[in-house]
């Protein structure tokens, strides 16, 4: 799989996204049983405008199999926003080469942070796997419990 950026103010790239997005997340409101997850509202111009950067996998042929976006909160200091599979292509690895791509990518990184749904178990064991620890648990709306994790760089890489 070769992994590279994706300009997403292009609209073939927002528009490749867009289309991975939408069946990838429905996968995960069916596995969290909530139909509306705020990324199956997104269109083409909310992620050109979104402000992330976006790293994309793609197979042989050329396809986009996966994507991975993430923002900066300040120096150091980066967000995952997003990660997201095609259905056909889950349980590859491809989250995980994505998510090491990204946190690569920031050689100034000094903490990230994720946000994943109580019940997506496949993200949570992605996240801890790479370090991220459960931080806190907050409820957005009612039925939906978010835990938020951290990744830090242990203090005396600082």
């Amino acid at each position: 799989m070769k992994i590279q950026s994706l300009n997403i103010r292009l609209r073939e790239a927002a528009e490749e996204v867009w289309a991975l997005q939408h069946p990838a997340y429905r996968v995960e409101a069916a596995l969290i049983g909530v139909a509306d997850l705020p990324p199956l509202r997104d269109t083409i111009q909310t992620l050109q405008n979104s402000g992330e950067i976006f790293l994309g996998g793609r197979n042989e042929e050329g396809e986009l199999v996966g994507a991975v976006s993430y923002e900066t909160d300040g120096p150091g200091r980066f967000t995952i926003c997003r990660v997201m599979v095609h259905p056909e292509f889950m349980r590859q690895g491809i989250g995980a080469k994505l998510l090491e791509a990204a946190l690569a990518a920031e050689l100034s990184s000094i903490i990230w942070s994720v946000t994943a749904e109580i019940r997506n178990l496949p993200a949570l064991r992605l996240y801890e796997t790479f370090g991220f620890e459960r931080v806190e648990t907050f409820e957005p709306v009612p039925g939906i419990t978010m835990v938020r994790l951290v990744r830090q760089l242990a203090p005396e890489k600082l």
